[in-house]
């Protein structure tokens, strides 16, 4: 259980810190983004992420975090309040660059589809890498009255801006916002779908991949000459 502990945390800091050199740089001087062996408040949001996804939520406690980190009581409440406000750091610290992520890839993009295309399948690779992690932290913002659940609201947001900016980029006019929300709210509910078997098998993974691009694509084309471009609409098996 330690080691499998030790990996999903591992599999974390190579997410969320590896991405690019570039866009960890924006993260830190944009959010202040930590890293491991940085203080104590990092190693308690770092060595936590094992302990959340090997015990789950309830059954966590303090003392486990205290454990995992090495560090007292009183500098852990120097810097959290409780247990749940270490997971809303974390939520936030994921979140946070998802969004660097999608703002780097707007940027690139030539195109309205090949941009919702790559941020269903950086969607979909960020939560298969982190399994458990996401199932648990995206099953607790979804509950009414969870504290990460504003924190889930800003993620859509911020995603629903990014996807706005482009579509009016590239088509000059403003989908109603409901058109992006529901593409995210059908990714998230995939998504959860996906990692109610874990581990994730790749082939399973491209399959998702695979059908929510084809159906995101198709719903923002506007531009009947793009249509060859777009990925297949898949056929069952």
């Amino acid at each position: 259980m330690e080691q499998k502990a030790e990996q999903q945390s591992d599999s974390l800091v190579d997410v969320l810190l590896k991405a690019t050199q570039k866009e960890l740089g924006q993260a830190k001087e944009q959010y202040n983004f930590p890293v491991p062996g940085q203080g104590a408040r990092a190693d308690v949001l770092f060595n936590s992420v094992g302990v959340f996804t090997s015990k789950g939520i309830e059954d966590t406690t303090v003392q486990d975090l205290l454990d995992a980190a090495r560090i007292s009581r009183r500098t852990f409440y120097k810097y959290f309040k409780n247990k749940v406000d270490v997971l809303e750091c974390i939520y936030q610290m994921a979140a946070e660059l998802l969004v660097v992520r999608f703002k780097a890839m707007r940027r690139e993009a030539r195109t309205m589809s090949e941009f919702i295309v790559q941020c269903v399948e950086l969607y979909f690779d960020y939560h298969t890498h982190l399994g458990p992690l996401v199932r648990m932290m995206t099953e607790e913002a979804r509950r009414a009255g969870s504290p990460l659940a504003a924190h889930r609201e800003t993620l859509l947001a911020h995603i629903v801006e990014l996807l706005d900016e482009k579509y009016f980029e590239m088509e000059g006019a403003h989908l109603d916002p409901k058109v992006f929300y529901s593409l995210i709210w059908m990714m998230e509910s995939a998504s959860m779908n996906l990692l109610a078997h874990l581990p994730c098998d790749e082939t399973v993974v491209g399959q998702y991949k695979a059908v929510m691009c084809a159906i995101s694509a198709r719903v923002v084309l506007t531009n009947a000459a793009q249509w060859e471009s777009l990925p297949e609409m898949p056929l069952q098996n």
